[in-house]
């Protein structure tokens, strides 16, 4: 076992946390929503901004900093393409979850912790909901290209 064995290992169960608590977060919010279960709803999203906090967040950073810790000791190279659109993606993925997603999740709060329109509730889910199906998919997108590694 050598030093990039160790950060691969790293990498990889950081990626598991990340993506399998996005997507666990996202389908459950969801559900929740589609239910009107306002009181679910609101203790669910309370508890899924601590998680995406203590959990998802340093999982990010974690993928990130293994993520160029192999690089360097790899001698992979900042020029290759996997690990530039790898980099490109994640910085776009920062920007859907850390002001688009957070933005959609605040609207949902404020609709869930309030009696009111059911309909409002559930078209505030949805666009949250159509948010995280872009940020799953561009995940799955940067792990093929993790896993392929494509050149130009």
């Amino acid at each position: 076992m050598n030093a990039y064995t160790i950060l691969k290992s790293l990498h990889v169960l950081s990626v598991v946390f990340w993506i399998g608590g996005a997507t666990s977060l996202g389908f459950t919010t969801w559900r929740i929503a589609k239910e009107r279960d306002r009181v679910a709803l609101s203790a669910l999203l309370r508890h899924g901004l601590a998680y995406g906090q203590r959990v998802i967040g340093p999982s990010a950073g974690v993928v990130v900093l293994t993520g160029l810790a192999m690089v360097g000791i790899g001698h992979i190279g900042f020029g290759t393409f996997w690990v530039w659109f790898g980099y490109s993606a994640i910085l776009v993925q920062a920007i859907l979850g850390g002001v688009v997603m957070q933005k959609r999740v605040g609207e949902l709060r404020q609709l869930a912790s309030t009696p009111g329109d059911d309909a409002a509730l559930v078209a505030a889910a949805r666009r949250l909901w159509n948010i995280q199906i872009v940020y799953l998919v561009l995940f799955a997108i940067i792990i093929a290209a993790m896993v392929i590694k494509p050149t130009l």
